[in-house]
């Protein structure tokens, strides 16, 4: 019983520590000003939700930095897709997306002839 009790209280007194490495993960975030003002906009936007919350975030956040992508290219066409289906939500939302972003083209390998 004393055991269980220890490790209750042991529990509750690591949550404050369990809070704090979120700062850090931001230090090895790719970009890690963006991480840091994305904390910022949750924290700010914590009270509200549904779609006020969603245009509380989307107001808060800083944009993408698309030369900091893995593929730049592909970045630059979401932003440019957000950015013309801004105010549409749900499915016409995604309808308008997957319409404007441009596609990857696929190269296929030839099969080898045996």
């Amino acid at each position: 019983m004393m055991r269980l009790l220890i490790l209750a209280a042991a529990a509750l007194f690591s949550l404050p520590a369990l809070a704090e490495p979120a700062a850090d993960d931001c230090a090895r975030a790719r970009d890690p000003g963006r991480c840091e003002a994305r904390q910022a906009a949750l924290k700010a936007c914590s009270e509200k939700r549904g779609k006020e919350r969603r245009a509380c975030l989307d107001a808060s956040m800083p944009p993408v930095d698309c030369s900091k992508s893995r593929d730049p290219a592909a970045c630059e066409g979401a932003q440019k897709a957000k950015e013309l289906c801004k105010g549409k939500t749900g499915k016409q939302l995604k309808q308008c997306l997957r319409e404007e972003q441009p596609r990857k083209k696929k190269t296929r390998k030839p099969r080898p002839r045996t």
